[in-house]
């Protein structure tokens, strides 16, 4: 298990379900949905560059599926 994966994961899924919470309570501009968009995007940024290179630039072993194959033709 990959502790650090596991918080980038509820970061974003808090930040995701916040942004829907927001946007189900009041009418927003284009502006303010795009600043929520924003920072779910952000947060799922992290979670993907953290699968991809986020173990000294090698792939995160506790990801659900490999991203990065070892084995090199």
């Amino acid at each position: 298990m990959c502790e650090e994966l596991n918080r980038f994961k509820r970061d974003a899924i808090s930040a995701l379900l916040e942004a829907k919470k927001i946007r189900r309570s009041k009418d927003l501009t284009f502006k303010e949905d795009a600043e929520l968009s924003r920072e779910g995007r952000k947060r799922i940024d992290e979670v993907l560059k953290h699968l991809l290179v986020g173990h000294d630039g090698s792939p995160c072993p506790a990801g659900d599926r490999p991203v990065v194959s070892a084995i090199r033709p």
